[in-house]
């Protein structure tokens, strides 16, 4: 097990440590809540490309109906990664990437003005918050492999 799955015995320099099973069940909610979040999304995606393929033709995109399916299969592999508890560090920083893809290339407030900035703001910052979770994620994996048990439970 990593230390983060461990604490010292209340005190510092106490000498024994145990499992900290409180912290590992929090890790697993973590990550079955954004696996969920990712596989659900890209469901949604792929059941109504429509308005996907508007937003990147929109913003400039050639192609966008076969961008819809990438990205959804980003999201679809990621996402049942973290929920089969597998390849957690790669599917986290998979996913930290495309988010992070997302921001740059879809959100960008710093050239709106008004409502339009604020929202994109919003939708921004949002998305730095499951960068920052997943990166939670992904740090608290115990191997970049195949191990059934990469993040620690209870």
């Amino acid at each position: 097990m990593t230390q983060a799955a461990f604490v010292l015995n209340g005190t510092p320099g106490a000498g024994t440590m145990r499992p900290d099973r409180a912290g590992a069940r929090m890790l697993a909610v973590a990550r079955l809540a954004f696996g969920v979040f990712f596989v659900g999304s890209a469901v949604l995606k792929l059941m109504a490309t429509g308005p996907m393929v508007e937003m990147l033709s929109a913003a400039g995109f050639a192609a966008p109906l076969r961008w819809v399916w990438v990205a959804a299969g980003f999201q679809l592999a990621g996402g049942l990664a973290l929920i089969a508890n597998r390849l957690v560090r790669w599917a986290s920083l998979g996913l930290i990437a495309y988010v992070a893809l997302v921001n740059g290339v879809l959100h960008g407030f710093w050239i709106l003005d008004g409502e339009a900035a604020s929202i994109q703001f919003q939708l921004f910052s949002k998305n730095l918050g499951i960068i920052a979770g997943l990166l939670a994620i992904g740090g608290a994996a115990g191997t970049w492999g195949l191990a059934r048990k990469e993040v620690y439970h209870a």
